[in-house]
């Protein structure tokens, strides 16, 4: 009679993990509602090492905007543009212009935005600064900050038509139940407490017993996290690895590029906008910091104007998240109050 009971048992969980994994919208749906588990609700870094010291239980506290943080007055005559990466991932509603489009960086298929020459019409571009070595170089800068950048109504998006393939036997179904029905089975099935605890057990006893740790970096006093690009010098994005003076004026002649391009447009003023790497601000002598956004913000060429946030954030190192990469909701407060104030600033010039 057990027996009996515990196949039935095994075989209703089974299949209704099946059906769950079959059915992208049912685990939306469940995942809404907290009647499953979702590990990466406690930060991206502490779903790579499954350190459970570095587990954010109120992650979405810390990292949601809230209708209070939109502002109190907005400025018709400004619009304001944006183009970024997940750094800069928020509603366009906690923006001070009278119309706000955001760009998300490198995407296939920017919004067409046509300009409305009465306005004052300004742009900010923001980076993390780990990207500035793997995008600001050609053919890159072009292709994702121009191409598909912002376009006016009068130019079609460069960005090619992806070619049709004929449609296959299998198709209809895979249109019908998702094409990742192994990450989801595999989603369900490796973040279900149980398995969470063995993951967290082998995690720490790697670090405690090997001083190992899979899947990021660790600072030198274990208190925080880092993604490995931003340390290990052998990847371009690390903070750490030496740039030469040449390469950054190389970088600068891109980014007076992109600003021209901009201004061509029809734009007032375009804006750099230059965040740092969490390794920057937590632990900058992880190894021999190369000043990259210092550098790039102090080189006479650069013809944009700067909003800078570095100084601020390193009075502020508790603006990045525990438990994962990107800051958290007070980081993006500093970034509107900057940007919003540029907004107020241009509200306050005549439109010639």
């Amino acid at each position: 009679m057990l027996s009996t009971l515990l196949k039935w048992f095994f075989l209703v969980l089974s299949g209704g993990i099946l059906i769950v994994g079959l059915s992208p919208d049912m685990q939306r749906w469940l995942d809404r509602k907290r009647l499953i588990p979702n590990q990466y609700d406690h930060g991206d870094l502490y779903n790579l090492t499954n350190l459970s010291n570095f587990r954010e239980e109120d992650f979405s506290a810390n990292d949601n905007l809230t209708k209070a943080d939109e502002p109190a007055t907005h400025y018709p005559g400004v619009h304001l543009f944006t183009i970024g990466d997940s750094f800069v991932a928020m509603d366009t509603n906690y923006y001070a212009g009278g119309r706000n489009e955001h760009v998300w960086v490198g995407h296939k298929h920017s919004p067409v935005a046509p300009l409305d020459t009465t306005k004052h019409n300004i742009l900010v571009i923001e980076f993390i600064e780990r990207v500035l070595q793997e995008r600001l170089y050609a053919p890159d800068f072009q292709q994702i900050y121009i191409q598909n950048g912002i376009v006016p109504s009068d130019q079609p998006n460069a960005v090619a038509e992806e070619p049709v393939e004929a449609e296959k036997p299998n198709d209809k179904l895979f249109a019908r139940f998702g094409p990742e029905i192994n990450q989801r089975l595999e989603f369900l099935l490796f973040n279900s407490k149980v398995f969470i605890w063995f993951k967290e057990l082998k995690a720490q006893i790697m670090l405690s017993v090997f001083g190992r740790v899979t899947g990021a970096a660790i600072s030198h006093d274990k208190q925080h996290l880092f993604y490995t690009q931003e340390v290990d010098t052998n990847y371009v994005l690390s903070a750490f690895r030496p740039i030469s003076d040449r390469k950054l004026d190389t970088l600068v002649t891109n980014l007076n590029t992109i600003r021209r391009h901009y201004l061509r447009m029809g734009f007032d003023e375009v804006y750099v906008c230059m965040i740092p790497n969490k390794v920057t601000i937590l632990e900058p002598n992880h190894g021999i910091y190369n000043h990259q956004i210092e550098r790039i913000e102090a080189n006479p060429r650069l013809e944009a104007p700067i909003i800078s946030m570095i100084d601020t954030l390193r009075q502020h190192p508790e603006w990045y998240h525990l438990g994962d990469g990107h800051w958290n909701k007070e980081g993006k407060r500093f970034w509107l109050r900057r940007v919003n104030s540029v907004a107020a600033e241009w509200a306050a010039k005549p439109k010639t």
